[in-house]
């Protein structure tokens, strides 16, 4: 019988102790299977590669971004305070809308069917649920217009997100090596404070 309870013991924390290897050998931070999270300084960010990963082979990735501020006072929002940065070390900026818009680059109805891909799948997910405790602030930002049923028409490029808070949006970034292999990194910089949180992660591409 001791030998059997020191087994369970041994389980349980083996069953602790795995997943923080898995975090040290990966270093990421799932949330999901296509969520990774990021946090620091009372900002916490959530990246979504699961529209991306449908996208491999496009000039342009989508990203769903989640931020929350767990602290005292608002955070900035804007598209000069992302960036990500592809396996190969490239700083890319959010791409801007009168590219995305071109059909040529991406085009307006694949935003739209990206905005319907996340209503569906992602907007109530295990993404959104790590924000338990703080309030949803909708409309956020729109640095996409979605020109599909219903959507949102109208850009607005920054916004205050208010304390205990929480708001998401969808983001494009450059591609360009389709399919990469490796981790990718999107950094969030607060405009006013300078702090940042930095999300590594991965796109199964499919």
């Amino acid at each position: 019988m001791r030998s059997a309870k020191w087994s369970l013991a041994s389980l349980m924390v083996l069953a602790i102790l795995i997943p923080l290897t898995m975090l040290a050998q990966t270093g990421f931070d799932k949330v999901s299977p296509f969520g990774y999270r990021g946090q620091a300084s009372g900002i916490k960010v959530i990246v979504d590669t699961e529209p991306a990963a449908w996208q491999g082979k496009s000039k342009f990735i989508p990203l769903v971004i989640f931020v929350g501020s767990e602290g005292a006072q608002s955070i900035t929002l804007n598209q000069a305070a992302f960036t990500l940065t592809d396996p190969s070390g490239k700083v890319l900026p959010m791409a801007p809308y009168d590219v995305i818009k071109d059909k040529k680059n991406y085009g307006d109805f694949n935003v739209a069917n990206d905005y319907t891909f996340i209503k569906k799948t992602i907007e109530a997910g295990p993404d959104a649920q790590s924000f338990n405790g703080l309030g949803y602030q909708p409309g956020l930002v729109c640095f996409y217009p979605n020109v599909g049923p219903g959507g949102q028409s109208m850009i607005r490029d920054t916004a205050e997100l208010r304390p205990n808070a929480f708001g998401m949006f969808l983001a494009y970034f450059a591609n360009p090596v389709p399919k990469a292999k490796g981790t990718y990194k999107l950094t969030y910089t607060d405009p006013a404070t300078k702090g940042v949180v930095t999300v590594p992660f991965e796109i199964k591409w499919r």
